[in-house]
């Protein structure tokens, strides 16, 4: 088992250094230009393998905490009950941030594909994936209010709010136009926040306590919910943006160029 987690730490560790740079690829690029389109795959594919190599490592350290973290170490039995439930913690928000990089990767990628389409959001798998979004957030909720974790309360409010949005969306009766576009934004820009959280929690800690040395621990919350306030900011200002676009003088403009090509 210990192997296994191992090799998922490594897998996960280089395929998530190359996705939070591929992130940028179609942030920068031309929206339905070539490159947007295959990094975005890119992006997208590294993500699943995250996720994945996450929900392995997190399901491993809820299940066997001690083999996992402590192998063969001797400890106190309050020691122990300690290390258990510390170790058992940040596997809940490991197992959540997986499950978020999961669901909304997999949300903003078939949002693009099948635009007004909603049938494949509904299959049972996407399903299954927003509403175990949403009760894994309601128990790390939980977890963080028993604790008083504030990144805990943060981020299992974040899960509920977006597991059930994205549910009311594939079962909305009507939809704005070209709403499949701002799922879109904000599911895969939900899937960069997690995926910097995780980063800035698990892999840069060390990096970020080098450099914030005995500040670190004062700073340590902004640090963590950093990548959600920025991604929040991101996702405003885009659908913002998108909405001036799609509307008005933009909407007017494309109609009347149908209109004369039509009555011509």
């Amino acid at each position: 088992m210990f192997s296994i987690h191992q090799l998922a730490l490594y897998l996960h560790i280089v395929v998530g250094g190359c996705a939070l740079l591929l992130f940028w690829v179609p942030v920068f690029t031309r929206k339905g230009a070539l490159d947007h389109k295959r990094f975005g795959r890119y992006f997208a594919m590294g993500m699943y393998t995250v996720a994945l190599s996450g929900l392995v490592m997190s399901s491993l350290d809820l299940l066997f905490p001690l083999a996992m973290h402590a192998p063969g170490l001797e400890l106190s039995v309050e020691a122990e009950a300690d290390a258990i439930r510390q170790i058992r913690e940040f596997g809940l928000f490991l197992f959540s941030l997986s499950i978020l990089v999961l669901t909304t990767t997999r949300h903003g990628w078939l949002t693009i594909l099948h635009k007004d389409d909603r049938a494949p959001l509904r299959h049972p798998a996407h399903l299954a994936l927003n509403g175990g979004l949403a009760l894994v957030g309601v128990v790390l909720l939980t977890v963080g209010i028993n604790s008083g974790t504030i990144l805990f309360m943060i981020f299992g409010t974040l899960q509920i709010a977006t597991g059930i949005n994205q549910l009311r969306y594939i079962f909305r009766t009507e939809l704005r136009p070209k709403e499949w576009w701002f799922q879109h934004l904000s599911g895969l820009i939900g899937s960069g926040i997690g995926a910097y959280t995780a980063f800035t929690v698990f892999g840069g800690r060390r990096l970020f306590e080098e450099i914030f040395s005995s500040n670190f621990e004062n700073m340590a919350i902004f640090l963590w919910i950093g990548p959600s306030v920025i991604g929040a900011t991101a996702i405003t200002l885009l659908s913002r943006h998108y909405k001036q676009r799609f509307g008005g003088s933009w909407v007017t403009k494309r109609a009347a160029v149908r209109s004369s090509l039509i009555n011509s």
